[in-house]
Protein backbone atom coordinates (compact mmCIF):
# COMPACT_ATOMS: atom_id res chain seq x y z
CA UNK A 1 0.00 0.00 0.00
CA UNK A 2 1.50 3.26 -0.79
CA UNK A 3 1.39 6.63 0.90
CA UNK A 4 -0.01 9.40 -1.19
CA UNK A 5 0.08 12.85 0.47
CA UNK A 6 -2.92 14.73 1.04
CA UNK A 7 -2.89 18.18 -0.70
CA UNK A 8 -6.01 19.71 1.20
CA UNK A 9 -9.21 20.64 -0.15
CA UNK A 10 -8.42 24.07 -1.72
CA UNK A 11 -6.64 23.52 -4.52
CA UNK A 12 -6.45 24.50 -8.08
CA UNK A 13 -9.40 25.43 -9.16
CA UNK A 14 -11.05 26.03 -5.71
CA UNK A 15 -8.02 27.55 -4.66
CA UNK A 16 -8.05 30.92 -7.39
CA UNK A 17 -12.13 31.38 -6.63
CA UNK A 18 -11.49 31.09 -3.04
CA UNK A 19 -8.79 33.79 -3.61
CA UNK A 20 -11.43 35.93 -6.13
CA UNK A 21 -14.32 35.91 -3.50
CA UNK A 22 -12.12 36.64 -0.58
CA UNK A 23 -10.81 39.36 -2.55
CA UNK A 24 -14.35 40.93 -3.48
CA UNK A 25 -15.23 40.71 0.16
CA UNK A 26 -12.61 42.03 1.53
CA UNK A 27 -13.08 45.00 -0.72
CA UNK A 28 -16.49 45.17 0.16
CA UNK A 29 -15.89 45.08 3.75
CA UNK A 30 -13.16 48.14 3.69
CA UNK A 31 -15.74 50.10 1.20
CA UNK A 32 -18.97 49.33 4.17
CA UNK A 33 -16.56 50.40 6.40
CA UNK A 34 -15.63 53.85 5.29
CA UNK A 35 -19.04 54.58 4.30
CA UNK A 36 -20.71 53.29 7.59
CA UNK A 37 -18.20 55.72 9.55
CA UNK A 38 -18.26 59.14 7.39
CA UNK A 39 -21.98 58.56 6.43
CA UNK A 40 -24.05 56.91 9.22
CA UNK A 41 -26.44 59.55 11.44
CA UNK A 42 -26.59 56.38 14.06
CA UNK A 43 -23.32 54.97 14.75
CA UNK A 44 -22.16 53.37 18.01
CA UNK A 45 -19.45 52.17 18.89
CA UNK A 46 -20.57 48.40 19.15
CA UNK A 47 -21.32 48.27 15.56
CA UNK A 48 -18.07 50.29 14.45
CA UNK A 49 -16.35 47.77 16.39
CA UNK A 50 -18.29 44.69 14.64
CA UNK A 51 -17.42 46.11 11.44
CA UNK A 52 -13.76 46.08 11.92
CA UNK A 53 -13.28 42.68 13.54
CA UNK A 54 -15.28 41.80 10.60
CA UNK A 55 -12.83 43.08 8.14
CA UNK A 56 -9.99 42.26 10.04
CA UNK A 57 -11.05 38.46 10.03
CA UNK A 58 -12.12 38.54 6.26
CA UNK A 59 -8.50 40.67 5.69
CA UNK A 60 -6.70 37.74 7.58
CA UNK A 61 -7.86 34.95 5.55
CA UNK A 62 -7.43 36.61 2.31
CA UNK A 63 -3.84 36.71 3.41
CA UNK A 64 -3.62 33.46 4.55
CA UNK A 65 -5.16 32.08 1.02
CA UNK A 66 -2.65 34.66 -1.22
CA UNK A 67 0.06 32.89 1.06
CA UNK A 68 -1.47 29.48 0.36
CA UNK A 69 -1.63 30.15 -3.19
CA UNK A 70 2.13 31.21 -3.66
CA UNK A 71 3.45 28.58 -1.85
CA UNK A 72 4.31 29.69 1.18
CA UNK A 73 2.11 27.90 3.85
CA UNK A 74 2.41 24.32 2.66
Amino acid sequence: MAYIAYNGLLTGGWLTFMVVVFSILTVASIIWFILYVEMSQRKNWKMVVLIVFICALITAFEIQLILLKINVIF
